[in-house]
C-alpha cells in the first residue's frame, strides 16, 4: 500500500536536509581553502555546474524546491554523492497535504508531521524514509554569530586569509574591531574553526559571562579568566591552591598559564576573547589586562622554542567600537599584531547576499539599498529576511515606510542609546544629519561618530552612514530640543 500511496503524491521539487546542506558547505569550504581562500561565488559555481546563479541560490537557501538532478549536479561538482538522507521532497498546496494525510491514516499507517514555511503552504516530506519525523530548517531573524554552515555568511576573502595566515605564528595577536553587528564574532568563529583544522586547541571566552563584581577587581577577574580557559580545556581548576598573594595577580595568572595550562598542552593554543569592550567600562582593569596580554604575546615570540611553553599561544580579541576608551587604558596591545577593522559590504557582496536569499535585484536597486541601509551586514540580512518572509516589498523597504521603521525599531533605538552616552557629539552629528552631502567636521568627533557606525568619513568630510537614520534621528533630536 505504501507504493500505491507514493504514486498518488505530486512531487514539487527537493531541498537539502540540514545534513545535506552541511556536507555541501563543508566541501565548498575545503575547496576555498585549497584555492588559497579564494571564495566560490554563485557565479563560479554556475560556470562549474551549468546551473544558473538563481537556481544555485535556491539550493543553498532551501527556500524553494528544485529538481533532484540539480542537487546531484551540485554534489557532483564537489565530488560528493547525494544520499537519501541528504534531501527531502517538497510539496505545495494545502490540499496536497490533506490528501497525503488522509492516505497516511487510511493506508500507510505511519506518522506524518506537517511542516509549514512562511505562507503555511510548504510541507517537507521524505519519500524515501516515510517512517521518520522530519524537522524543519526554520529561518530565524538575523542576529548574533552566524553558524559555520550558514549559506548567508558572506566571506571577506582578503581579511580571512590574513587571519588564517597570522594564526600560524607563535604569539600571534589578531584584533578584530567594528561597530556592533558587523560580523566580528562570526569571523572569530571561523578563525577558531580553521585553527581546529590545523590541529590546534581552541578556547573561546566571552566577557559577557563575567559579572560586574568580577570585572571590578583585577585579581578576581584574572582568576575567572584562568578558570574559564581551564574549564574549556578540561583541565582541573587548581587556582585556589596555586595562587600566591605575595606575588600579585598578574604574576599569578602568568605562572598559572605557564605551569598549568600551557605545560599540559602538546599543541598550539588559540584563545579568542569576545566582547572585550565589556572591560572598557572598568579602565583600570582593562589597562592591566591588555598590558598582560601584550606581555604574554611577547613571551610567545621569544626565539627559544623547545624550552618556551609560551610559543604555543595565539590570541584573538573582538571588541565593538561604540564605547570610547579613556586615556587611562593603554591601547598598544589592540593596535599591534594583525588589526582587522571590518568594513561594510561592497555592492558585489550585497548582490551575492541577495542571490543567496533568492532575491533578483538590479544594480540600481542594489545601489538604492546601500544608500538606504549602508553596507551594514545586519541591516542587510534583516532586510532580506523580511523580504523573504514577504512581510515587506522591496519598494516599501526603500521608501522608508512605517513597516520599515517597525522592522528596524530595536536597531535604531540601540543607535540612539549609544549616541546619548556622548552629548558632546550631538552638535556635530546634528549638523551632519541636516545635510544631504558630506560636510567638514572636526577630525576627532568625526572619527568617534564613525566608530559608532553613524557616519562615513571621506577624507576631511563626513556624511550620514545611511538614509534609514535620517527621519528617526531627526525625530529624536526634535523631541529633546522641544
Amino acid at each position: 500500500m505504501q507504493l500505491r500511496a507514493k504514486h498518488h503524491l505530486r512531487r514539487r521539487g527537493t531541498i537539502l536536509t540540514a545534513q545535506g546542506l552541511k556536507k555541501l558547505n563543508q566541501a565548498k569550504a575545503e575547496v576555498e581553502v585549497q584555492q588559497n581562500f579564494k571564495r566560490c561565488t554563485l557565479e563560479d559555481l554556475s560556470e562549474k555546474t551549468g546551473l544558473t546563479p538563481n537556481t544555485l541560490s535556491k539550493v543553498f537557501t532551501g527556500s524553494v524546491g528544485v529538481d533532484k538532478r540539480t542537487l546531484e549536479c551540485c554534489f557532483h561538482a564537489f565530488n560528493l554523492t547525494l544520499l537519501n538522507e541528504d534531501y527531502l521532497y517538497l510539496l505545495r498546496e494545502q490540499d496536497d497535504f490533506a490528501k497525503i494525510s488522509s492516505m497516511a491514516a487510511a493506508e500507510i499507517c505511519f506518522p506524518l508531521k506537517q511542516i509549514c514555511d512562511r505562507n503555511n503552504t510548504h510541507q517537507i516530506y521524505n519519500m524515501e524514509r516515510p517512517q521518520d519525523y522530519l524537522q524543519p530548517r526554520p529561518l530565524t531573524p538575523p542576529g548574533g554569530q552566524m553558524p559555520l554552515d550558514s549559506v548567508f555568511y558572506i566571506h571577506r576573502p582578503i581579511l580571512e586569509s590574513l587571519c588564517y595566515k597570522a594564526i600560524h605564528q607563535s604569539g600571534a595577536s589578531i584584533n578584530i574591531r567594528a561597530p556592533k553587528q558587523m560580523g566580528k564574532s562570526s569571523l572569530m568563529t571561523r578563525i577558531l574553526a580553521y585553527s581546529k583544522n590545523l590541529g590546534y586547541q581552541t578556547v573561546s571566552v566571552s566577557l559577557q559571562l563575567a559579572n560586574d563584581e568580577i570585572l571590578q577587581n583585577l585579581e578576581r577577574f584574572l582568576q575567572w579568566f584562568c578558570a574559564r580557559v581551564s574549564k574549556q580545556l578540561d583541565l582541573p581548576n587548581t587556582i585556589a591552591n596555586f595562587w600566591d598573594d605575595a606575588l600579585g595577580s598578574k604574576s599569578n595568572a602568568t605562572d598559572y598559564f605557564e605551569d598549568v595550562i600551557l605545560a599540559n598542552l602538546n599543541r598550539p593554543l588559540v584563545i579568542a576573547i569576545d566582547e572585550l569592550n565589556h572591560l572598557f567600562a572598568y579602565p583600570d582593569i582593562a589597562r592591566e589586562f591588555l598590558l598582560l596580554l601584550r606581555t604574554w604575546c611577547e613571551q610567545a615570540k621569544a626565539r627559544v622554542v623547545d624550552s618556551n611553553p609560551w610559543h604555543k599561544l595565539r590570541l584573538v580579541t573582538v571588541h565593538s567600537t561604540e564605547l570610547q576608551m579613556t586615556n587611562v587604558v593603554n591601547q598598544s596591545f589592540l593596535n599591534t599584531g594583525l588589526v582587522i577593522e571590518l568594513p561594510e559590504f561592497t555592492p558585489n557582496q550585497v548582490q551575492e547576499l541577495a542571490h543567496r536569499w533568492g532575491e533578483e535585484m538590479t544594480a540600481q536597486q542594489i545601489e538604492k539599498a546601500i544608500a538606504f541601509l549602508g553596507g551594514h551586514p545586519y541591516r542587510l540580512q534583516l532586510a532580506f529576511y523580511y523580504l523573504h518572509q514577504q512581510t515587506i516589498t522591496l519598494e516599501e523597504l526603500l521608501e522608508n515606510s512605517a513597516t520599515t521603521t517597525t522592522i528596524y525599531a530595536d536597531h535604531l533605538e540601540q543607535q540612539w542609546s549609544n549616541l546619548q552616552r556622548y552629548p558632546d557629539l550631538l552638535p556635530y552629528f546634528t549638523e551632519i544629519l541636516r545635510q544631504s552631502s558630506p560636510i567638514n567636521c572636526e577630525a576627532l568627533q568625526a572619527s568617534q561618530l564613525q566608530k559608532m557606525g553613524l557616519v562615513h568619513l571621506h577624507g576631511m568630510t563626513a556624511s550620514l552612514a545611511c538614509e534609514l537614520f535620517r527621519p528617526f534621528f531627526c525625530d529624536r533630536l526634535w523631541q529633546i530640543n522641544n
